[in-house]
C-alpha cells in the first residue's frame, strides 16, 4: 500500500503530490495501523479535483442528487468550500424483482485553484475524512430500502421503478450533526499536525466541542472511530445508552439541530440581526438539552473512576 500508487491514479500535480504524501501517514495514525487498508483503497478509487463551485464540478461529474430534501441543499453546495460525493448507482432486475448496486460513483471536490494555501488544505483533509469513513460497506440494499452510510451518518431512501428507471425518494437522514463534530475535530487535530499549530476550527465550532468532550473527556474515541469507519455503530450506540437511557438518539437530536443552526448561520452572513438571534438559540441549546446530557456523562464517569 504505497501512496505513490494513489498520485500515479490520477496523476496529481506536485503540489497535491506532495501533501498527500504526508497526509497520508497522517490518516493512518489517527485512525490506527489496522485502517490502513480502507484509506489506501478509498484514495485510489475517489479522484480528487480543483474547482470554483461545487455544485458546478459535481453536476458536471453528474453527482448530484435530483431530491433537494436533504439536509445539505443545493443552495448549501453552492456556498461550500468542499465535498464528498457518492452516488450509487441503483438497477432493478424485473425478472427477480430485485434492487442492485451496479456501482458507486465517487469524487472529492475542493473550492480551490491550488493546494498551497492553509484553507484549500484543511478543507481537503476534512473531505477525505468522510470518505474514509463512508468507504466500508458504505451503500447496501434491503428489498427497496437503500441505506447509505457515512461514518455515522445514515441515510435512508426507498426504490421504486418508473419508467425503466429507478427512482430514490429520501425518508431519512440521521446522524449528519455529530458526524460532522467529529469530521471537523479529525480536520482540527490533523491540520494542526500539517498544516498550522495554531489552526481551530470555526464553521462547526459547537460541534468540535461536542466531539472533542465524547472523545478526549469521556475516553469514546476508539469506539467511535471503529464505530465511524468500520461500521460499527451499534456498539457505539450500546455504550452510550449504557450511560443514559436514548443517550444516542439524544445526543444525535441535539447535533442535528446544532447542525441546522450552524447552516442557517453560514447563510445570513449579512444578516447581523438574524445571526444575533440564532446565536442566541444556540445558547437556549446548550443551556436545556446539552448541559443535562453531558451532566449524565460526567456523574457516570465519576462513578465508575
Amino acid at each position: 500500500m504505497n501512496i505513490e500508487n494513489i498520485i500515479k491514479q490520477f496523476n496529481y500535480d506536485e503540489t497535491l503530490a506532495n501533501f498527500l504524501r504526508e497526509l497520508y501517514p497522517e490518516f493512518i495514525n489517527y485512525l490506527g495501523k489496522d485502517k490502513e487498508p480502507i484509506i489506501y483503497e478509498a484514495l485510489l478509487n475517489t479522484p480528487i479535483v480543483l474547482c470554483n463551485n461545487v455544485y458546478t464540478a459535481l453536476k458536471k461529474a453528474n453527482l448530484l442528487d435530483t431530491d433537494d430534501s436533504s439536509l445539505v441543499s443545493n443552495a448549501d453546495l453552492k456556498r461550500a468550500s468542499g465535498v464528498y460525493q457518492s452516488t450509487p448507482i441503483v438497477k432493478y432486475n424485473p425478472e427477480t424483482n430485485t434492487y442492485y448496486i451496479s456501482e458507486i460513483k465517487r469524487l472529492v471536490a475542493i473550492n480551490a485553484q491550488d493546494f498551497t494555501s492553509e484553507f484549500s488544505k484543511t478543507t481537503l483533509i476534512h473531505e477525505l475524512s468522510h470518505l474514509i469513513k463512508s468507504y466500508y460497506e458504505e451503500c447496501t440494499i434491503t428489498n427497496d430500502i437503500l441505506t447509505i452510510r457515512s461514518g455515522l451518518i445514515t441515510i435512508i431512501e426507498k426504490l421504486t421503478v418508473e419508467n425503466g428507471h429507478v427512482k430514490k425518494t429520501l425518508i431519512s437522514e440521521q446522524s449528519i450533526g455529530l458526524e460532522e463534530g467529529l469530521t471537523s475535530l479529525m480536520e482540527e487535530e490533523i491540520g494542526k499536525k500539517l498544516v498550522n499549530p495554531n489552526f481551530e476550527i470555526h464553521g462547526y465550532g459547537v460541534l468540535n466541542v461536542i466531539a472533542h468532550n465524547l472523545c478526549e473527556k469521556f475516553n469514546l474515541k476508539d469506539i467511535i472511530l471503529n464505530a465511524e469507519v468500520l461500521n460499527k455503530k451499534d456498539e457505539l450506540i450500546t455504550v452510550l445508552d449504557s450511560i443514559m437511557p436514548d443517550a444516542y438518539a439524544k445526543l444525535d437530536d441535539i447535533t442535528t439541530k446544532v447542525y441546522e443552526l450552524s447552516l442557517k448561520i453560514f447563510a445570513e452572513v449579512y444578516n447581523p440581526e438574524k445571526r444575533k438571534q440564532i446565536k442566541a438559540e444556540f445558547m437556549e441549546l446548550i443551556e436545556n438539552e446539552y448541559g443535562p446530557l453531558i451532566k449524565s456523562f460526567h456523574d457516570h464517569q465519576n462513578k465508575t473512576l
